[in-house]
């Protein structure tokens, strides 16, 4: 098994269109390229650590039962996105603020499951199908949820911050709705069956 590792990287033309575009659109402050550059570095040390310490990518693996195609380059900007998984952005601003250490390993995971998972296409047919009158959101993120909910059970005994957020965007609720009704384990199970 060679789960390679991820790869932190400055989104410098990114990160200074969307700098601009907080200027141009006067949406507050947005942090300067040093201290971009700095999280990065120190986020690059700080996953490193909790990966090696909790195994996570190695639970990603195993839990998913399998390896991503593609690199796991995590492009790093400021702020005015939402992190994602395609292309993996992890913006160093939330809409709370500056990310916490302990958002950042959450949101981390979250995307990583992302990345590992995209290419279950029997499974995400079979979920199309069962959860029909969902929303696509909400849909991508019920397998999400529960392995995030095992992850954070095992490695941290806890669960995924998510689950105490009282203003969750709709989908993002319903896919934790759905995983707490029915518990992860049914949910990873069925994912198994795929």
């Amino acid at each position: 098994m060679n789960i390679q590792k991820v790869k932190f990287i400055y989104a410098y033309p990114f990160d200074a269109g969307r700098r601009r575009l907080f200027i141009e659109k006067d949406k507050g402050d947005y942090p300067e390229i040093e201290k971009v550059r700095d999280k990065m570095r120190y986020w690059e040390k700080l996953w490193e650590e909790k990966d090696s310490e909790h195994k996570i990518t190695e639970t990603i693996y195993s839990l998913t039962k399998t390896i991503p195609d593609r690199s796991l380059e995590c492009f790093v900007v400021g702020g005015g996105i939402n992190p994602m998984s395609t292309p993996f952005i992890m913006p160093v601003m939330s809409r709370d603020g500056e990310r916490t250490n302990e958002q950042f390993v959450d949101v981390m995971i979250h995307e990583l499951l992302h990345i590992f998972v995209f290419k279950q296409r029997n499974y995400f047919e079979y979920v199309a199908k069962q959860y029909k009158d969902e929303s696509v959101i909400t849909r991508n993120h019920i397998i999400i949820y529960a392995f995030l909910e095992k992850i954070f059970k095992d490695l941290f005994n806890s669960k995924p911050l998510d689950y105490d957020v009282d203003n969750m965007t709709d989908g993002y609720a319903r896919a934790i709705e759905i995983v707490k009704t029915e518990g992860y384990e049914n949910i990873i199970t069925k994912y198994y069956e795929y």
